[in-house]
């Protein structure tokens, strides 16, 4: 088959803002040097299409695996579709362009977390002018033998984009999945903190009810939220809405592109 070879900017080293325990190591992850990531062509969906293609090497793919964990990170802990795997293949990881991208200075920003809250993985990548579609994700890994056996939603994948930097607050979320996925929904992983939490949709009626995770270890993240595939159909932001014992604490924007 033959193969089509692009390559990526060389991107300084850049280090996210610290918060709690867990997004510090997200965030230390994120501080990496993109050096030339190649991008290759396959088939997809049909024969003829190119399938693009990111390979990682180990510089480029930072990760770390904690024996154990006792804080949580962020709210937002990844927007995947369901998968039909039955445990996570990190040669197969699809991100989802629902869009053609026609910003030159476009970047991809990866963020991954099991929900243990012992594996975490940071990775970035000058996407730059992009047609709409999906992309194939090779990733190395020195945990393999720690993290073969996760089931697809017991790690997940925060994909976003945005221009110039990943730092940016002006971030905007991609769906991605473990396997090639012809599922119409999506789920939104949150770390609620134990409380109550719905989805808002701005001009909407109703709200979407989210749903408690049942496991043995919810650190990373504890409550998956299903959206159907119009509710996000176009770029839009929702709202993580989140009540505790009747305090309503405050909305979490998320934007999808």
């Amino acid at each position: 088959m033959k193969h089509t070879l692009l390559t990526a900017k060389n991107l300084p080293d850049r280090q996210q803002p610290k918060e709690r325990a867990t997004t510090k190591r997200c965030a230390a992850l994120l501080a990496l040097t993109c050096g030339s990531i190649a991008i290759f062509g396959a088939s997809w969906p049909a024969i003829g299409e190119e399938q693009r293609k990111i390979v990682l090497n180990d510089a480029q793919f930072k990760e770390s695996y904690l024996e154990k964990v006792t804080v949580s990170g962020g709210i937002r802990a990844g927007f995947m579709h369901q998968s039909a795997l039955e445990h996570i293949d990190l040669n197969a990881l699809y991100i989802y362009l629902q869009h053609d991208v026609r910003e030159q200075d476009t970047m991809l920003c990866v963020n991954m977390v099991s929900r243990d809250g012992r594996y975490a993985a940071s990775w970035q990548y000058a996407l730059g002018e992009q047609p709409a579609g999906s992309i194939l994700v090779n990733m190395p890994s020195k945990y393999q033998t720690q993290i073969a056996g996760y089931a697809p939603d017991a790690l997940v994948v925060l994909a976003a984009v945005t221009q110039k930097d990943c730092l940016s607050s002006e971030v905007k979320y991609v769906p991605s999945s473990w396997g090639a996925s012809a599922a119409n929904d999506y789920v939104l992983y949150v770390n609620s903190g134990n409380t109550d939490t719905e989805i808002g949709v701005p001009g909407a009626t109703g709200r979407i009810p989210c749903s408690k995770i049942t496991a043995d270890s919810t650190i990373a993240y504890d409550t998956q939220c299903l959206l159907k595939k119009d509710v996000v159909n176009e770029p839009k932001s929702v709202f993580i809405l989140r009540n505790n014992f009747g305090n309503r604490l405050p909305n979490v924007e998320f934007p999808v592109r």
